[in-house]
């Protein structure tokens, strides 16, 4: 289905006014309404990212002829974790670039983190290698003290001073295997002596979605 079409499952499925479904996900009526006569063929990111957040959602719209979503479940915890501060240290690229200048934040986010003890980070994604898992603007939480395991997502910092966002597989002792969530996207191979660090992601930022790592 079309955006247009999207729109009114949306509405259906969540028994949603479209006043409803404004004071929801912050999305105006008039976005609303112009989505679903068509005259707005597709929305912008901005728009797609309130309607993920407002309705708990993950929406694949990678095929325009074919939109669909899928609710996100809460993590189940035994007892309550509270949310802590860790500081956004800079930006780590999910794509390709020939080389990536960090920027650094004087800004803090805040996770709700089992292991209070370790040494953690935040780290804002740029690009789109790792979607649908990860969207671009998305801020992950890097443990220092937790080893990576095949199949986790890693953050990795090169020696040429390139930073990357992937999934982690390792091949042997020399080489280790980066791989992206979306197809578009090569898969890289990498000298484990061209590592200076590599850290596994273990949250996504609590606002906008549920995240633990795969294992």
């Amino acid at each position: 289905m079309n955006w247009q079409e999207f729109i009114e499952t949306l509405m259906r499925d969540f028994r949603l006014s479209s006043i409803e479904l404004e004071q929801k996900t912050g999305v105006s009526n008039a976005v609303i309404s112009q989505l679903k006569t068509g005259k707005t063929k597709k929305p912008n990111q901005y728009t797609i990212r309130k309607l993920e957040e407002g309705l708990n959602i993950r929406i694949d719209d990678s095929d325009p002829n074919n939109i669909t979503y899928k609710k996100i479940q809460p993590i189940p915890f035994e007892g309550a974790i509270p949310a802590r501060e860790y500081p956004l240290l800079s930006e780590v690229y999910a794509g390709e670039p020939d080389k990536f200048d960090i920027e650094l934040y004087d800004e803090k986010e805040y996770f709700a983190y089992k292991y209070p003890s370790h040494r953690c980070f935040a780290l804002r994604v740029n690009g789109h290698s790792m979607e649908t898992t990860l969207k671009d603007g998305d801020v992950v939480l890097v443990d220092m003290d937790s080893p990576p395991v095949p199949g986790d997502i890693v953050a990795v910092k090169l020696k040429n001073g390139n930073q990357y966002i992937k999934r982690y597989y390792p091949i042997n002792e020399y080489f280790i295997k980066l791989s992206s969530d979306n197809p578009d996207y090569d898969v890289r191979l990498i000298d484990t002596k061209d590592i200076v660090a590599i850290h596994p992601v273990v949250a996504i930022n609590l606002y906008t979605r549920n995240f633990s790592r795969r294992g």
